[in-house]
C-alpha cells in the first residue's frame, strides 16, 4: 500500500470534527486496518456498511386508533358527519403552517391543479416554473391550457434562479410557481418581490418541503397558495393525499369550489346544491385524514432531527472530493430534507458513471432517489401539448416557435447528469447512523479504482 493512500484514508476518517475522538480511540477504524471483507464494496460481494433497515412509512398505535375510530363510525365521506377527521385536519394544518385556510385534497397534484384555477390561470396564460421538479408541477399548468415557461435553476441551490425570471415575463404571464425542491426553500423574498412588481400570483409547490422554514415562515405560506403532498414517501403521509393553504378568502373559496364539484358554499358542503362552475371532485376522504392527524404531533420532531443530521452529514462530506451537497439560500431555517441532494462529480471517481455510483450506495444500505434523471422541459409531454389542437388554437405559431427556441435550461441539464438524493428516512436516526452514511461515501471513494469492475 502506498503511503500517500494510507494518509488520505486516515484523513478522510479523521477530518470531520464529529469523528475525531472516535478515530483516536479506535471506535471508528480507518480503511487501512479494518477487515478485508468489510473494506470490500458490497457491490462487489463485501459486507454493507449499513444493515439496519428503516421502514417507511412509520406505523403507530395512534394511527391505528384513529383509523379504527373512522372505520367504526361508518362515516367515511367527509360530509357525512362522524368524527370529522378531514375538517379537523384542515383546521390543524392551517394553524401549523401559519395560514387562515386549508383545503385537503386527494393528492398534491390535485392541490396544484386547484391552485392554478384559484389564482385565475386560464387558457392562453403563461406560468413560470423551474425544470427541476416532479411532473405534477408541470401538469397543473397544462391542465389549465396554459403555457409552462421554464426558468433555469441556480447551479448551487438547485432552486429556480430569481435572476432569470423577469426576462421570461410578458403580457400573458399570470403566475410564478416556485418549487421548494428536495425539502429546502426557494429564494422567496426575491420571487415575491418580482411577482408584486409585475402583478403576478405565486403558487408555491411545497410538496417536498412540508414545515421547511424560510426566514421564520413555513414554505407554502408566503405566496397566494401553497400546495403539499402526503404521498407515501413524504415526511407525513397517507398513501396519497394533498392540501392547499392560503390567507385570501376569495382565492381559497374558488379553490374549495373547484375541488368539490363547483359548489358555491364557502364550506364546500353539497347541502347547498348550487353548482356554479365546471369542476373536479378532488376531496380528501376521512381515512386519509385519520392517518394524517396523529402524524401532525410528530412532524416537528422529524424536521428537527433531519435538519440536525443533514447539517452534520454536510460537515463531514466536505472532506470527500467529488461530493457537493445542495446549498441553502440565505434565510433557510429548519428543513424537511425530503431528499438530501448532492452532485456527484465522476472525475473524482475514475469517471465511473453515476448509475454505478448510485448502485454502490444502494448496495451499502442507503436508499437513494434520482428526482429528475430526465430534463422536465424536454419531456415528450411538453411537445405533445404544443402540438395539440387546443394549444394550436390558443397560441400563435410565432409564440410556440419562440417558446421552443427559448426552452433551454443548461444548468438543469447538467445537474440531471450529476444529481443523486438520499431519502429523508435515512437521516432519521442518530449521529452514529450519520457516521455510517459518511463511512459509505468514504468506503466507495477509497475503492473507486474497483468500481470500474462493477
Amino acid at each position: 500500500m502506498k503511503k500517500k493512500d494510507l494518509t488520505r484514508r486516515e484523513f478522510l476518517y479523521k477530518a470531520s470534527a464529529g469523528t475525531v475522538a472516535a478515530v483516536a480511540s479506535g471506535a471508528i477504524p480507518t480503511l487501512a486496518n479494518i477487515k478485508k471483507e468489510a473494506s470490500t464494496l458490497a457491490l462487489l460481494g463485501g459486507k454493507p456498511v449499513i444493515t439496519k433497515r428503516v421502514l417507511w412509512p412509520e406505523t403507530t398505535e395512534a394511527i391505528e386508533t384513529s383509523l379504527l375510530t373512522t372505520y367504526r363510525s361508518r362515516k367515511w365521506y367527509r360530509y357525512e358527519g362522524g368524527a370529522r377527521m378531514t375538517s379537523t385536519f384542515e383546521r390543524k394544518f392551517a394553524e401549523a403552517t401559519g395560514t387562515k385556510r386549508c383545503v385537503a385534497t386527494g393528492s398534491g397534484t390535485q392541490a396544484l391543479h386547484c391552485a392554478m384555477y384559484a389564482v385565475g390561470v386560464d387558457a392562453g396564460d403563461e406560468v413560470i416554473l423551474p425544470p427541476y421538479t416532479f411532473i405534477s408541477s408541470l401538469n397543473a399548468i397544462l391542465l389549465m391550457n396554459a403555457l409552462p415557461v421554464f426558468v433555469d435553476i441556480d447551479p448551487n441551490t438547485f432552486q429556480i434562479d430569481p435572476t432569470k425570471i423577469e426576462e421570461k415575463i410578458n403580457g400573458n404571464t399570470k403566475a410564478i410557481e416556485p418549487v421548494h425542491i428536495a425539502g429546502l426553500s426557494a429564494d422567496m423574498d426575491r420571487i415575491i418581490m418580482i411577482a408584486k412588481k409585475h402583478n403576478l400570483k405565486v403558487v408555491e409547490d411545497a410538496c417536498q418541503s412540508l414545515f421547511t422554514e424560510y426566514k421564520g415562515r413555513k414554505c407554502g405560506s408566503m405566496g397566494d397558495v401553497g400546495c403539499f403532498s402526503f404521498q407515501s414517501s413524504k415526511i407525513i403521509c397517507c398513501g396519497e393525499g394533498g392540501a392547499a393553504i392560503g390567507n385570501d378568502n376569495n382565492i381559497m373559496n374558488r379553490l374549495n369550489s373547484f375541488h368539490t364539484l363547483g359548489v358555491e358554499a364557502e364550506t364546500g358542503s353539497p347541502e347547498r346544491r348550487r353548482w356554479m362552475i365546471p369542476a373536479t371532485k378532488y376531496r380528501m376522504n376521512e381515512f386519509e385524514a385519520s392517518v394524517l392527524l396523529p402524524q401532525l404531533d410528530l412532524v416537528q420532531e422529524r424536521v428537527n432531527r433531519r435538519t440536525e443530521n443533514a447539517q452534520y452529514l454536510t460537515s463531514k462530506l466536505k472532506d470527500i472530493p467529488g461530493i457537493i451537497p445542495q446549498k441553502h439560500h440565505e434565510g433557510q431555517g429548519k428543513a424537511t430534507y425530503y431528499t438530501y441532494d448532492f452532485l456527484y462529480k465522476k472525475e473524482h471517481f475514475n469517471n465511473v458513471s453515476i448509475d454505478v455510483f448510485e448502485k454502490a450506495l444502494q448496495s451499502e444500505g442507503i436508499s437513494t432517489f434520482r428526482q429528475c434523471i430526465y430534463e422536465l422541459n424536454k419531456e415528450p409531454v411538453v411537445e405533445n401539448a404544443l402540438n395539440s389542437k387546443t394549444f394550436q388554437k390558443i397560441f400563435s405559431k410565432e409564440r410556440l416557435k419562440r417558446y421552443r427556441e427559448e426552452n433551454e435550461c443548461p444548468n438543469n441539464a447538467k445537474r440531471c447528469k450529476e444529481d443523486i438524493g438520499i431519502f429523508h428516512w435515512v437521516l432519521s436516526g442518530t449521529k452514529k447512523d450519520v457516521d455510517d452514511i459518511f463511512n459509505v461515501f468514504a468506503k466507495i471513494y477509497e475503492n473507486k479504482d474497483k468500481l470500474v469492475k462493477a
